[in-house]
């Protein structure tokens, strides 16, 4: 099935606090549901990703991001199960805070290891590329399921 709509574009971060943790978010609803992810989302058109990023960390977990996000890598998701086309800017940063839960998820900081099973394949590979200083991954459903948790 060809996709149909259009390319959007999304920032998403991995923030880490002082214990080496990671902000996920248990979504609560799309295909996902769920499922453990960074937080992030749309772009709104003449915003930079950063601000992107500072703001979607903000509405999906409530923590107030006022460190700099530091760009490392992107991400091309292309699944024409979901009909989906996205390139996703992925930046980092660290920030402390207690997450609260919002209509998008339920927030909280994980350790790696234990938040790894439960985890999109998104956010496992964005995480790996930040850990492994890359900057380029895709996922398309001829090469992972995106929908394995």
């Amino acid at each position: 099935m060809p996709i149909t709509g259009p390319i959007k574009l999304n920032a998403n971060a991995v923030v880490t606090n002082a214990a080496g943790q990671i902000l996920l978010i248990r979504l609560k609803k799309g295909p996902f549901a769920g499922a453990l992810c960074i937080p992030g989302g749309g772009v709104i058109p003449g915003e930079l990703s950063y601000e992107a990023a500072r703001r979607e960390v903000f509405e999906e977990t409530g923590i107030d991001v006022t460190n700099p996000f530091v760009p490392f890598g992107f991400c091309e998701l292309l699944s024409s199960k979901i009909n989906q086309h996205k390139i996703v800017m992925l930046l980092q940063t660290t920030a402390e805070g207690m997450p609260q839960n919002t209509e998008e998820g339920e927030a909280a900081w994980y350790d790696y290891a234990d938040a790894e099973p439960e985890m999109l394949a998104f956010a496992k590979e964005a995480i790996r590329i930040w850990q492994n200083s890359q900057i380029h991954f895709k996922l398309t459903e001829r090469e992972v399921d995106l929908r394995n948790v």
